[in-house]
């Protein structure tokens, strides 16, 4: 009877110790493929434009109206900017703005197309043709990585007034916290 006893005890604690194993081997795969994709922002950094210089910053309690620079407001204001190294000043410019709260975002082609987060101007003084283009799509993703410092991936689809696509601005960048002008 012992021995029985013995089997029927081992049996219940291989019976158990398989549930167990079975349970962790489906928390682990569950685990993993519900991973949060948030922080998954690419680190291959993108260069700036051949003969520009560009500039990756960000701005707290900032807005921006007239395109030109941010302006004291309510939101987190990211803002790219490159200009040309000649003497016609050529410049483009991408304001984008987030809640102060977040240490993630994510921003829509269709906020992009809206114009609620994203602004954008392009300035070229002695250029003789001027070609009106604006956002229309694309993503915006940005994580914080240090105090200071914002890892900000994107893919900004400009078109014409009639949403037909002339150019893409990519960007991989870390912006890096400034002082409002």
């Amino acid at each position: 009877m012992f021995t029985c006893c013995s089997e029927s005890i081992t049996g219940v604690v291989i019976y158990g110790m398989k549930i167990k194993t079975a349970i962790l081997i489906t928390a682990v795969t569950l685990w993993g493929c519900s991973k949060d994709n948030k922080q998954a922002l690419s680190t291959n950094l993108t260069d700036c434009p051949a003969n520009f210089t560009c500039n990756y910053n960000y701005y707290d309690d900032a807005d921006f109206t007239d395109f030109t620079q941010p302006v004291a407001g309510k939101y987190r204001v990211f803002w790219y900017k490159s200009i040309v190294n000649n003497s016609c000043g050529l410049s483009r410019q991408l304001y984008f703005k987030e809640a102060l709260n977040s240490g993630y975002f994510e921003i829509d082609g269709s906020q992009i197309a809206a114009g609620q987060v994203v602004g954008y101007n392009f300035n070229c003084p002695c250029c003789d043709l001027f070609l009106y283009t604006q956002p229309i799509g694309g993503f915006i993703k940005g994580t914080k990585t240090d105090a200071n410092i914002w890892l900000v991936n994107a893919s900004i689809i400009f078109g014409t007034a009639d949403k037909k696509a002339v150019d893409t601005l990519t960007i991989n960048q870390y912006y890096t916290q400034a002082k409002l002008p």
